[in-house]
C-alpha cells in the first residue's frame, strides 16, 4: 500500500510541474517584422536585420537599433514595430476574440483599449503595430476564443537598444 501511495503522489506531483511549467511557456509563435499600411501585410524580419526580438515566456525584448517610422495606423511618428501572434495549432478564432493593448492614444480611462474579433486577420493571426520607448513597457492581452484563456504579454525595449531617430 504505501508504494502505491508513493508512486500516486509522484504522479500526482509530475502533473502540477507539468501543469506549472506549460503555464509559462506561450503556445502562440510570434514574429517580429514590418508592416505595410498601404498593402496591409506583415514580412517577417530577415536575418540580417537590425534589430530583435528575444521571447522569454510572455515578455518580449527588443534588441539592437529600433526603427523610426513615420506615422501608421495612427500611431504617431517613432519608434514604430510591428508583432505577429499566430494563435496555437488548432485554435480557431471566434466572437469572443479579443485584444487589449495599453499603448494607443486613445485608451479608455482604465488605460487599456479594447478590440473584438475585427483585430485579428482572415487567417486566424494577429498583428499588433506599437510604438515604444525604453522607459514604458507595452501589453498587450489576447483571447483567440471563448475556451481559451486570455494570456498576457509584455514588450519591452531593451537597456542597451539604440532608438533610431528621424
Amino acid at each position: 500500500m504505501k508504494k502505491f501511495k508513493s508512486l500516486f503522489l509522484c504522479g500526482v506531483a509530475l502533473a502540477v510541474a507539468l501543469t506549472f511549467s506549460a503555464c509559462g511557456n506561450p503556445k502562440e509563435t510570434v514574429t517580429l517584422g514590418s508592416y505595410n499600411s498601404t498593402s496591409q501585410t506583415f514580412t517577417a524580419l530577415g536575418q540580417n536585420a537590425e534589430y530583435s526580438l528575444e521571447q522569454n515566456g510572455y515578455t518580449l525584448t527588443l534588441k539592437g537599433k529600433i526603427p523610426y517610422s513615420e506615422s501608421i495606423l495612427g500611431i504617431d511618428a517613432g519608434n514604430i514595430v510591428a508583432v505577429r501572434f499566430v494563435a496555437p495549432e488548432g485554435t480557431e478564432i471566434d466572437g469572443e476574440a479579443s485584444v487589449q493593448t495599453t499603448n494607443r492614444q486613445d485608451a479608455s480611462a482604465n488605460g487599456w483599449n479594447t478590440y473584438g474579433e475585427e483585430a485579428f486577420e482572415a487567417d486566424g493571426s494577429l498583428i499588433w503595430v506599437t510604438s515604444v520607448k525604453k522607459d514604458a513597457d507595452v501589453q498587450i492581452k489576447i483571447k483567440w476564443n471563448k475556451d481559451t484563456a486570455e494570456v498576457t504579454y509584455t514588450l519591452r525595449v531593451d537597456t542597451n537598444a539604440e532608438m533610431l531617430t528621424a
